[in-house]
């Protein structure tokens, strides 16, 4: 994550680079790609990644979803 870039320009970003990694067969787990997101964050989320991980095992929590609670999360703090 760039400073002063949005989840939602890291979505993009990220999903852009998953898509060609997948289209040269390469597969993922969804707890692996959660964890990529997670080590792409800058410091200023360690405490809202610290929760998501508490509360939910990645294993099991689609990339999308987790997107989302990331989005939800941004719009809080600028609110």
């Amino acid at each position: 994550m760039k400073n002063g870039e949005t989840i939602s320009q890291l979505q993009t970003r990220f999903t852009h680079i998953v898509n060609h990694l997948l289209g040269l067969r390469k597969t993922f787990e969804d707890d692996e790609l959660n964890i990529k997101i997670f080590n792409y964050l800058t410091r200023t989320w360690e405490a809202k990644i610290t929760v998501i991980k508490e509360s939910k095992d990645l294993a099991l929590i689609l990339m999308e979803t987790l997107l989302k609670k990331l989005l939800a999360y941004e719009h809080e703090l600028i609110q």
